[in-house]
């Protein structure tokens, strides 16, 4: 198995070579321009106006198609000017490493359209944004001495979550919701008092005012919000525990200013934080809000396997927001594979990868030979093709199963699965 995990890296390293070459930058047969490079990154901390150095932060050159010309490991290493053939790129920044669904630090990420004309110098100026939340839970003194052992989750109702608890010394932590965001968060708590009272709740937060964020329009929990939930008690008419109250506030770290957020009381369950948030409801990120979504049956695959047979229909009425594409497998060599296209490319599928608008997919699969397309934000109608996987596949024996989730513009999402087994 140890050559078919260096034929897999090797592949990776091969996609590399294609889509980061810088030769042939200046061919005098097509013209040329001249483009200065300046990254600035202009997003303060949260609830702060400190600056952050962005002298690490790496810097690809994407031209029309997708494809990665040029690429510098850090900002410091991008020369005063770069000479470059006429034409449309994409300019494109972030905090090094790759972004995960859990950070114990913020994620800035900022992408510049740019044109490049003969004899025409461009500046080039791109500001970074943070592509994570940051919660914070602030529980009250009197929460603190009421309660012996206690546990407070915060998830999207999907597969993002996190759990604060009294054994756990900190008390924040950043959570990426995708690009799109998500239209609430879901706050589950369990406790158990000294005297050994079991309390449980559930409430569901909303954002109220939107735009004070970095998108006008954008009613969902985004990049660049940061929330602090409040955790307190309240009495019984008889003084002793009624229950405890929760609430929220909101800052935005372009604004610096902080607002109040909806928090809505559920039913408490005997199994928390697992149940649909308003089952089959369009627009609150729990109904289907008529999306399709045909994933190909589970089956056998080969080297020699039809690769449209992995073809998945997608269509949302209401438009697509959001494609989420996580693998799993049985396959260690898979999972390790999978593990440096996330190193290597920003390309995460082991936590789950964003496909809607996901230029650095593109670019990957280009770089194979697997020409790939991917749906812009409010396209009614996309095919994923999970073919382009079938030759890396047919030589790693397992289970691969392939998780998709939709969100479509309304809040609405539908998640399905299928397996791939590749035998021996």
């Amino acid at each position: 198995m140890i050559s078919v995990k260096k034929y897999i890296i090797g592949a990776l390293s091969i996609a590399s070579m294609v889509s980061c070459t810088n030769d042939d930058l200046s061919l005098d047969s097509k013209g040329q321009g001249t483009a200065e490079f300046k990254v600035d990154i202009n997003t303060p901390e949260p609830r702060t106006r400190a600056m952050i150095q962005v002298f690490d932060f790496p810097v690809v050159i994407y031209d029309a198609n997708g494809k990665a010309v040029q690429s510098y490991n850090t900002v410091s290493e991008i020369p005063q000017r770069v000479v470059m053939e006429v034409g449309d790129y994409q300019v494109e920044s972030h905090t090094p490493g790759v972004i995960s669904k859990t950070m114990n630090k913020p994620y800035y990420k900022g992408v510049e359209n740019i044109q490049i004309a003969q004899n025409v110098t461009t500046q080039v100026n791109v500001v970074c944004k943070m592509q994570n939340n940051k919660i914070t839970i602030n529980p009250d003194e009197t929460f603190l001495s009421t309660f012996d052992s206690w546990s407070i989750t915060v998830t999207d109702g999907n597969d993002t979550a996190y759990d604060f608890t009294n054994e756990r010394t900190n008390t924040s932590v950043y959570l990426y919701f995708g690009e799109a965001g998500i239209p609430q968060l879901i706050v589950t708590f369990i406790g158990v008092t000294n005297d050994g009272q079991t309390i449980k709740s559930e409430y569901t937060l909303t954002k109220r005012q939107a735009n004070e964020g970095y998108d006008d329009d954008n009613t969902n929990f985004a990049g660049g919000d940061a929330i602090t939930i409040n955790i307190s008690t309240t009495d019984a008419t008889d003084g002793t525990l009624g229950g405890i109250v929760i609430n929220a506030d909101i800052s935005f770290t372009e604004t610096n200013e902080e607002v109040s957020v909806d928090v809505t009381d559920k039913p408490a369950t005997d199994n928390p934080g697992t149940e649909d948030p308003n089952p089959g409801t369009p627009g609150t990120g729990g109904g289907e809000s008529n999306i399709t979504l045909s994933l190909p049956a589970s089956m056998t695959i080969g080297s020699d396997t039809n690769p449209a047979l992995g073809d998945t229909h997608i269509a949302a009425e209401a438009g697509l927001k959001s494609l989420v594409v996580k693998i799993s497998s049985t396959s260690s060599d898979m999972m390790s594979s999978l593990a440096a296209m996330g190193a290597q490319y920003g390309i995460d599928f082991v936590n789950g990868a964003e496909v809607v608008g996901n230029q650095s997919l593109v670019s990957f699969f280009n770089g194979l030979g697997q020409p790939l397309s991917v749906p812009s934000e409010g396209d009614r109608e996309y095919t994923f093709p999970i073919g382009n996987f079938f030759s890396l596949l047919a030589v790693l024996p397992g289970e691969h199963t392939f998780n998709l989730s939709v969100t479509d513009m309304n809040g609405g999402v539908k998640s399905d699965k299928t397996t791939l087994t590749v035998v021996e």
